[in-house]
């Protein structure tokens, strides 16, 4: 038997069927609220003051069947109406529900009609009442499934229209960096070759995750690479002026998380912290779980101007829209300054191991 969960069962951003997840318990309960809202109506629209309680009992008790039943229908049918078109698993579903209803309908008059349904509504007959039994689930299910294919169309258009911005925004290398970290490999070939390549090598390494897609999920262990690559470049130029700290779990190294979200944030703390301070600072970065979550933190000493900085901002607001696309709320990032150190704090949700947009 299919047991209904919240998280085993939970639609992934690649699906491709307009139908929302009918294996989840949240879209259980919003069929359940419905179908008794539904139940209220039908009830005031039909039934004479006198008997609209008990009439409600029964309507509710029918309409509610109808429901439980089409949810586990579309449950169970999932993995084969994927492999249809949205047009097809449109009419596919729609037919379901339809014949759902009509059998339900069926065996509600055969084993209670002519005791309750004849008795309550005298004119009644068994053709009258899947008839108009069938118009109601007509038209009801024409319209929640008109509903749920326009709520996709707009659910995929905000997110192509979001990938494509944080693309953008991913995609974008900060000139100076690039100029800076060429004239430091410039004069390196002059007295260090060895360390003039390893720096070409870390500078491409950069490059190839900017460059990648925003949707790329990639190693914990990868991320920091790609960040100690950066770092390393920037203390060939910065030298002594920049250390840094790491506090990261072992166990938390193979959790994957989308490509370059910790890079821009240590980016930001060399070129808005540690740059403009004469004395330069360290760079703390900690990664540890908390509760349900795992922890991202990278702390560092910061100047007056850090927290109106543009650069720093459009970097956070980057990360921040990708969090709420990816994670759909279930990751947060929050900034503080205290005692001389901007701190930023990134919580991803354990459980997640594979997401995307």
């Amino acid at each position: 038997m299919m047991r209904l969960t919240p998280s085993s069962k939970r639609e992934r951003p690649g699906d491709g069927l307009f139908l929302p997840d009918f294996c989840s318990i949240q879209v259980l309960f919003v069929v359940v609220v419905i179908a008794q809202l539904l139940a209220f109506v039908l009830m005031l629209a039909g039934s004479s003051p006198g008997q609209r309680w008990s009439d409600l009992g029964l309507i509710s008790l029918f309409v509610q069947w109808v429901a439980l039943c089409s949810v586990l229908a579309l449950c169970l049918l999932r993995p084969l109406l994927r492999r249809l078109n949205n047009t097809r698993a449109g009419y596919t579903s729609y037919a379901l529900l339809l014949l759902i209803c009509l059998l339900i309908s069926e065996l509600a008059y055969q084993f209670v009609g002519n005791v309750i349904v004849t008795a309550a509504r005298p004119g009644w007959e068994h053709a009258d009442f899947l008839l108009r039994n069938l118009a109601i689930s007509a038209i009801i299910s024409a319209i929640s499934l008109r509903y749920f294919y326009i709520q996709y169309c707009s659910q995929q258009s905000l997110q192509a229209e979001t990938t494509s911005r944080i693309d953008a925004l991913q995609a974008r290398i900060r000139p100076h960096f690039l100029f800076n970290s060429m004239n430091v490999i410039a004069s390196l070939t002059r007295r260090d070759a060895a360390l003039a390549e390893t720096a070409i090598e870390d500078l491409a390494q950069v490059f190839r995750a900017s460059l990648s897609s925003a949707q790329h999920q990639v190693s914990l262990r990868d991320e920091l690479e790609i960040c100690r690559s950066y770092l390393h470049i920037e203390q060939l130029r910065l030298n002594e002026r920049l250390t840094c700290h790491w506090q990261v779990e072992e166990s938390l190294k193979d959790k994957r998380l989308p490509s370059l979200l910790i890079q821009p944030l240590v980016e930001n703390a060399v070129i808005h912290g540690i740059e403009p301070l004469t004395e330069g600072g360290e760079i703390m970065i900690r990664i540890y779980t908390e509760a349900n979550d795992w922890v991202i933190e990278i702390d560092n000493p910061c100047v007056d101007s850090q927290i109106d900085t543009t650069g720093n901002q459009i970097a956070q607001a980057n990360i921040r829209e990708r969090l709420a696309a990816i994670y759909a709320g279930r990751a947060s990032m929050q900034t503080e300054v205290s005692e001389g150190r901007y701190r930023v704090c990134i919580k991803l949700p354990l459980a997640d191991d594979e997401v995307g947009l």
